[in-house]
């Protein structure tokens, strides 16, 4: 049996994999689908495979080091493999290492220290502000269901309180962000389709929702407070409600849904379904996520979430729940989607036993009627105690198993609704990539600058403490001056800048143009699909309404993909204006390292197509006329007489074919002349991402520019403030020794940061 060790570090993104006590070949597949900077789950679902065909064996003892929620990942795929290869077997062990939770308490303890430490530079608002913002950062859950669902009473029962308007048909017809602040009450930010502020409400009601939900000048709300099942101090937690695809009154919208469906984001999902399910628009948002599932390994997996809520509507008819729960995956693998994390919730009750306990529910008749009955079902019927159907590691079941023997009635039916198992995913998610993004995003906020003040430190050490060379260092510094205003190192770098945009927007257009010519296909193939088809006046409206929706999801999309081919794009351009800069420092000396991980490049959005409507939408000039037949009719033969013998041996009639005038569409010049401003759309959209990916790129070279004269500046006084060291003899052996405690100050603050992300 192969002894094999790995070692994971979720903050680094490093792997440690040995076998049998040697390290992996120089060609091994292993070690380069685990390379520094991939995540576990990108790679943990093939490593069984990979094992047996590099060492060309089945039997492996496996040792893990890392954290909790990883090794679970790397347990749940080797059981897999058992399962499904008989050949396979293995051996698992785990080391403990730190959790998230106990390096936050470090964090905070090191962000004090410097805060109390010898260096200004490093208690400036701008550090103060970049290690806020790093300590709250938001993460965003996007709520997704087509109409009738149940999403909006799924976020109340989320919140324990009635927030959201709830009622049988679509209801959603706003985007709303509601933030975890821990406050205990609920305050909002209304903005119109033009983004601008035109409501606030310091004490928001669900009233107060239910019309702005109504209102359409209401594009958007930004509501704040209290999300029970997280604290704002683990992250900011934002519920992302979205309306359903037929719901949306702003195209902005769907283009925003579609972003988080994207295969690029990393937001969390869920994705509200039925028992029964199969809609069209079920259909095509399950397009999507099933595109955006296929890339990127286990984590594009584990950030859907797929809730089937009403599960306390079904019958004892209706099957064991079980059977349900394999119709769903069944209907998602024939969508492309295999191995669904699956939660079955029934919200409504969850929601109205936790207001019941909250006392926001104190009706004492809808108590008698309503939640006791409830709370009756979920306990005593088996088949819905749905925490035992939830996708989630045997760590967290556990959990919840002992949550529920030692809860009173109201807590245990409140456990059988799933809403817990639900909450306890998105817990899971936020620790194993949120939290441990957040806490690398802190640490590399203090060590750039550490590392920055740190170097300017020794500088002026060498400076103080080596008089024989200052002259030498003199004559360097002067160099470095000389250079910087130099007219034609500057025209050089002016230049990089310039071929940087250029090539940026070069392979742009080539991009761009795939995604018109992809999408331009999609029409013409849909076009194509009504060829020779004719449409009777009665099947017009129901063909229209499909093409609508047709056009609805194409346009969406296309922007979609547009908006993320520019964000990527503009983010390459500064990267590459970034590495251009970089370079020139480096031709001016190898010893001056600037940090220019604080320049950040705003998400770029692209605008948006119209898309047209049915009622906007003329039949008249497509309405022909033809003869089709209408049956048969009998004809008599009105010759055939008895006093006109040579008829007696004619028929006495015949049978002829009846025909009738119709009215009809011909389908294809329908869908054509329906579809047509799409095709013009589309290419429109296009040419202006062309024209607006030249614009942004421009102008982020320029504002990057004006970011690097304020760096030039920095290290002008940087060098002003060496040469005044260099030159100045008074005091030399006090600074010395300043600058000595300094450095042993600085080398222990980056060992205990660098101490941060080790597991």
């Amino acid at each position: 049996m192969k002894k094999v060790f790995i070692k994971y570090n979720p903050y680094k993104l490093q792997t440690t994999i040995t076998v049998d006590g040697k390290g992996l070949a120089e060609n091994s597949i292993i070690r380069d689908r685990s390379a520094a900077g991939s995540r576990l789950q990108e790679w943990v679902e093939e490593l069984p495979e990979m094992l047996m065909e590099e060492y060309n064996d089945t039997a492996f003892s496996v040792t893990f080091q890392g954290l909790l929620a990883d090794y679970e990942d790397l347990e749940y795929i080797m059981k897999e493999t058992a399962e499904k290869n008989s050949n396979f077997r293995y051996q698992l062990e785990r080391i403990p290492a730190t959790e998230t939770k106990d390096k936050e308490s470090l964090i905070d303890k090191v962000f004090d220290e410097i805060q109390h430490g010898p260096f200004e530079e490093l208690k400036s608002d701008e550090i103060i502000s970049a290690f806020e913002n790093a300590r709250s950062s938001d993460f965003e859950v996007c709520v997704v269901a087509t109409m009738s669902a149940g999403k909006s009473t799924l976020i109340n029962a989320l919140l324990s309180q009635k927030l959201m308007p709830s009622k049988q048909e679509a209801c959603t017809a706003i985007i709303t962000r509601i933030k975890d602040n821990d406050s205990d009450h609920w305050e909002a930010e209304v903005y119109n389709k033009s983004n601008e502020l035109i409501e606030v409400h310091p004490d928001l009601s669900l009233d107060t929702m239910t019309r702005l939900n109504a209102d359409p000048n209401v594009s958007t709300i930004r509501v704040s407070g209290d999300i029970p099942f997280l604290t704002a101090d683990d992250v900011s937690l934002v519920l992302i409600d979205t309306p359903g695809p037929n719901n949306s009154r702003d195209p902005e919208h769907r283009r925003i849904q579609n972003g988080f469906l994207n295969k690029s984001s990393k937001s969390l999902v869920l994705y509200i379904m039925e028992g029964t399910f199969g809609s069209n628009d079920d259909n095509a948002l399950l397009e999507m996520v099933s595109r955006s599932m296929s890339v990127g390994g286990k984590q594009s997996k584990d950030r859907f979430i797929f809730v089937i809520n009403k599960m306390d509507d079904r019958k004892k008819e209706d099957g064991p729940t079980e059977d349900t729960l394999q119709r769903v995956r069944s209907y998602l693998r024939n969508h492309g989607i295999e191995k669904p994390n699956l939660f079955p919730v029934a919200a409504l009750p969850a929601l109205l036993i936790r207001m019941m306990l909250n006392k926001t529910e104190t009706d004492e008749e809808t108590i008698e009627d309503e939640i006791l009955p409830k709370i009756s079902k979920m306990n005593h019927r088996q088949s819905l105690h749905l925490e035992n159907y939830a996708s989630l590691p045997a760590s967290i079941k556990d959990k919840i198993s002992n949550d529920l023997s030692g809860a009173d009635e109201n807590m245990q039916a409140i456990i059988h609704t799933g809403i817990p198992s639900v909450e306890a995913a998105i817990r899971q998610y936020v620790q194993k990539y949120a939290k441990t993004a957040k806490i690398k995003n802190i640490v590399d906020t203090f060590s750039h600058k550490l590392d920055e003040v740190d170097c300017f430190e020794r500088t002026k050490h060498e400076l103080e403490s080596n008089k024989e060379e200052r002259e030498k260092i003199l004559i360097q510094i002067n160099f470095i001056k000389q250079k910087m205003k130099d007219a034609q190192s500057a025209k050089k770098f002016n230049s990089a800048v310039d071929s940087s945009v250029k090539s940026v927007n070069a392979s742009s257009v080539v991009i761009i143009e795939d995604i018109i010519g992809k999408f331009q296909q999609r029409v013409t193939k849909k076009i194509d699909s009504y060829r020779g088809e004719e449409l009777g006046l009665d099947e017009v409206k129901y063909e229209m309404e499909s093409l609508e929706k047709f056009a609805k999801r194409l346009e969406p999309e296309f922007e979609g993909e547009l908006d993320n081919m520019l964000q990527e794009k503009l983010i390459v351009t500064g990267n590459l204006l970034l590495n251009d800069y970089k370079k020139k420092l480096v031709s001016l000396t190898e010893e001056i390292d600037t940090n220019m991980d604080s320049i950040k490049i705003d998400p770029l959005k692209m605008i948006g197509g119209s898309v047209i409507s049915a009622g906007e939408f003329s039949l008249k000039r497509f309405i022909k006329e033809k003869e089709v037949e209408d049956g048969e009719e009998w004809i008599e033969n009105t010759n055939k007489k008895w006093y006109k013998p040579w008829t007696w041996f004619q028929e006495k009639g015949y049978w002829r074919t009846k025909y009738k005038t119709v009215r009809y569409v011909p389908a294809d010049q329908l869908a054509q002349e329906f579809l047509s401003p799409i095709q013009e759309n589309i290419w429109s959209d296009g040419e202006n991402a062309k024209k607006y990916a030249e614009q942004q790129s421009k102008k982020i070279a320029a504002i990057f520019t004006k970011e690097f004269k304020k760096l030039d500046d920095l290290i002008m006084s940087k060098m002003k403030e060496l040469e005044n060291i260099a030159s100045d003899e008074k005091n030399i052996q006090k600074r010395i020794k300043e600058s000595e405690s300094k450095l042993r100050w600085l080398e222990e603050t980056k060992a205990k940061v660098d101490k941060i992300l080790e597991i």
